[in-house]
């Protein structure tokens, strides 16, 4: 499970910056059911996270830099040209300083009782240094790095890793590489099952990925248990979709032309979305129609082209979240809401929260401004956090809990009249001058 996430220079975000799943310490001997147990004695952990912000304030970037990190130990050793530089690289640009200094990205987890503190920093070129320890109770180093020019300096303090292979590995390791991905790429057994960790159990879904993200959940439909499943969800929302068929079909060749020239261009301005974008010589279109019941119940069978953005929304987002139920992964939504009823919107949070439906422990971060989820019989205060901007345009990441609200409190109320900031500033005098 993802314990916390802290990230500095990347994008608004320019002062480090931290998201906690770690749940205050619960008052009494039981728990909140809505906890997840982490092994740590004392320690519980947290299904979701919402934040809440104007628009502009950071929200996104918060989401983007956990795909950032992940994309960076999934792609820096296996795709990355030693002349790529560090394509991930996107510091905080409103100052005269930052763009040249180090991102620096850091993540702690809990794989398998153990937990795992893995970060590093780097700039437009270099991964400038690489850290990773181990908690069991006490703190192990496992590795250190330094760039130093075009040689990469690795330290292992007290040998808790061993073997003859990492000198090797190291060798291997580029300066625009991670180390921990040059030893999954080889085969080391300790290291490849953290970097198996990062790059298997985060899912990022924002609204350029929605496209993507119906091919994974379309191609889900082809297996007879989630396809039955995403029926009954869809049912569940009052879709009245009674049956989904899934058919694939090769594109022509002016939609393959297209296709690669829109995934080239994405991938030099949002390289953590390399993946979700395919490109093939035969690359076939998986297309979708939906059965709806009728006039006397008969079924009419519709394209996906004639189906609702709310439909089309809900139906992409099941794919994902199925998914991550079944593992226990990490699913990062931008705009939970996105075409998506706030009935629909609470439910979702409501699975992700519960024990019975969510019984591997699936951890959710979102961002949203469906101010009813604010409501403290749904999140709990840990799970409610904010972003907002100062004056220097630099994003500042908090939680509900630093505001001590009572149990009984109206926090959607609080929160428009302004009680936890985070809010738009709307100037009608600029409203009225750029109208009249």
């Amino acid at each position: 499970m993802l314990l916390r996430f802290s990230c500095k220079n990347f994008r608004s975000i320019r002062e480090e910056q931290e998201i906690s799943l770690v749940a205050s310490k619960p008052r009494s001997e039981n728990p909140d059911p809505r906890l997840l147990v982490t092994g740590i004695k004392d320690v519980w952990a947290l299904r979701c996270a919402a934040i809440y912000g104007p628009n502009g304030s950071g929200k996104s970037n918060v989401l983007r830099a956990m795909s950032a990190f992940r994309h960076m130990i999934l792609e820096s050793q296996k795709k990355w040209d030693s002349s790529d530089g560090i394509p991930a690289s996107d510091p905080f640009l409103l100052d005269d300083s930052s763009g040249n200094e180090n991102t620096a990205f850091e993540a702690s987890v809990m794989i398998d009782a153990i937990e795992y503190r893995y970060g590093f920093s780097f700039n437009a070129t270099v991964i400038d240094q690489e850290w990773l320890s181990e908690y069991s109770p006490h703190e192990r180093v496992l590795f250190m790095r330094k760039t130093v020019g075009k040689d990469v300096e690795l330290k292992f303090p007290g040998r808790n890793l061993k073997g003859a292979t990492l000198e090797t590995i190291r060798q291997l390791t580029r300066p625009n590489s991670l180390f921990l991905s040059a030893a999954a790429q080889n085969n080391y057994e300790r290291l490849s099952t953290i970097h198996q960790w990062f790059t298997n159990r985060f899912r990022m879904i924002s609204s350029l990925e929605r496209p993507g993200i119906r091919q994974f959940t379309a191609e889900l439909c082809k297996q007879g248990e989630f396809k039955d499943r995403i029926i009954k969800m869809m049912g569940f929302a009052d879709s009245g979709i009674s049956d989904i068929v899934v058919e694939d079909k090769e594109a022509p060749e002016s939609f393959k032309r297209t296709f690669a020239a829109m995934a080239k261009a994405l991938q030099g301005e949002h390289p953590e979305m390399t993946e979700i974008v395919r490109i093939s010589d035969n690359y076939v279109r998986t297309e979708v129609s939906m059965t709806h019941r009728g006039i006397g119940g008969k079924g009419y069978t519709l394209s996906s082209s004639e189906e609702s953005d709310g439909t089309l929304a809900f139906f992409s987002i099941l794919g994902p979240l199925l998914d991550e139920l079944k593992d226990g992964s990490i699913l990062m939504i931008d705009e939970l809401e996105s075409s998506l009823h706030p009935l629909l919107a609470r439910q979702l949070v409501r699975v992700f929260n519960s024990p019975e439906l969510n019984p591997n422990g699936g951890q959710v971060v979102f961002t949203t401004h469906n101010t009813s989820l604010l409501d403290l019989g749904l999140l709990l205060r840990d799970q409610i956090w904010f972003t907002q901007k100062n004056e220097a345009g630099e994003t500042d990441l908090y939680p509900l809990s630093d505001f001590r609200p009572r149990k009984d409190q109206n926090i959607e109320a609080a929160y428009l009249a302004g009680r936890f900031d985070a809010l738009p500033f709307l100037d009608d005098r600029l409203l009225f001058e750029s109208l009249s």
